[in-house]
């Protein structure tokens, strides 16, 4: 004999629910703000070092700071 609609609804396993994984927030980065004493400071040191062209120095220094 068939079994009811509602007797076979009540029998079958329930449906799994969709796991939602929470990823964290990411922080807004602030742009790194250049200083003209800082840049200059670390190419002055950058020159007692190695010497050099101050142009070069100069990026070098730009380019570390950015780095950092």
């Amino acid at each position: 004999m068939p079994k009811k609609a509602t007797e076979a609804a009540a029998k079958k396993p329930a449906a799994r629910k969709t796991v939602t994984r929470r990823t964290k927030k990411v922080e807004a980065i602030q742009p790194i703000e250049l200083n003209w004493d800082d840049v200059a400071t670390r190419a002055y040191y950058i020159h007692l070092e190695t010497g050099g062209d101050p142009l070069e120095n100069w990026l070098r220094a730009e380019r570390e700071l950015v780095l950092v």
